[in-house]
């Protein structure tokens, strides 16, 4: 298998997500960006700036974009022509500190990823704490009702730096803990309980940042998940173990995305400032994405 490069000179990709016309999205992270941008005819185009430093992405059924990372450290509704539409700072704990990315349920309801800690706190340009193994983090999961514009739930919280998020086949919520390798299952049946599901690192390190970014399953339901720090994809079996583990040209991989109709993923990469493509073995799941028009 073969990766293709896409586009080069992004700046902090991240969030790889699809329209229903084909068309890939993604967020820019960097200072000079803070976008969500596109590719058209090969070459990158910015599309709106919902402000903040977005991470994540989401579309829904009527091709609205849903931002993580928003003014504020907000969860930002865009349509699709790029007006806002709603924004939601945090709940009743308290404001929202670090967005990170987004899945939305089988049940209609939104989940994000926050991983605890102030942006501005954690990162400066690519440069990351060098406390960052042993500092404290307030990472939680949100259940957020992208109707009524709040949020319901905290699935999860405490945990150290909460990253990817993805629901599989069965209807269970798989959420990435990248300092501890782990990615965790939550079946979301009135209890929400964290259960380890897939170690995708070799061995822990704390003197380095790396670990599971952003993920998708595939039809099969395999799931493949963005190692940042690595440079590769982790692919678990559905009893979690790691069955495969595809190279990255760069080794900041930050978020992946199947293309839809084609056995292939793009993978959002740091380090060259890239999209990337590469030929996996199935189609995606189909994502839900709910409907309000």
């Amino acid at each position: 298998m073969t990766n293709t490069c896409i586009v080069l000179g992004l700046d902090q990709p991240e969030g790889p997500a699809f329209r229903s016309d084909g068309q890939l999205l993604f967020v820019e992270m960097g200072d000079d960006r803070v976008c969500v941008s596109s590719v058209v005819d090969g070459k990158r185009r910015e599309v709106v700036r919902p402000g903040g430093r977005p991470t994540g992405l989401a579309v829904d059924g009527d091709d609205c974009l849903w931002v993580a990372g928003g003014s504020g450290n907000s969860l930002v509704k865009l349509s699709p022509d790029g007006r806002e539409l709603l924004r939601i700072a945090g709940d009743d704990q308290g404001s929202f500190l670090f967005p990170n990315d987004l899945a939305f349920g089988p049940d209609g309801l939104l989940y994000m990823t926050d991983s605890g800690m102030l942006p501005h706190e954690f990162i400066t340009g690519l440069s990351i704490r060098p406390d960052f193994f042993t500092a404290d983090y307030a990472g939680s999961v949100f259940q957020i009702d992208p109707r009524q514009g709040r949020v319901l739930a905290r699935i999860d919280q405490g945990l150290r730096f909460t990253n990817g998020i993805a629901f599989g086949p069965d209807g269970g919520l798989f959420v990435a803990e990248t300092l501890s390798g782990w990615i965790f299952r939550y079946a979301l049946d009135g209890r929400a309980q964290r259960e380890p599901f897939s170690q995708t690192l070799t061995s822990v390190n704390n003197v380095r940042f790396r670990g599971p970014d952003g993920m998708a399953f595939d039809a099969d339901g395999l799931l493949y998940c963005a190692l940042y720090g690595c440079g590769e994809i982790s692919v678990s079996a559905t009893d979690g173990s790691i069955v495969q583990r595809l190279p990255s040209n760069g080794a900041l991989p930050t978020n992946l995305a199947f293309v839809p109709g084609e056995s292939a993923i793009v993978v959002t990469e740091v380090e060259n400032g890239a999209l990337e493509r590469i030929p996996v073995g199935a189609e995606g799941l189909a994502l839900h994405q709910p409907t309000w028009v």
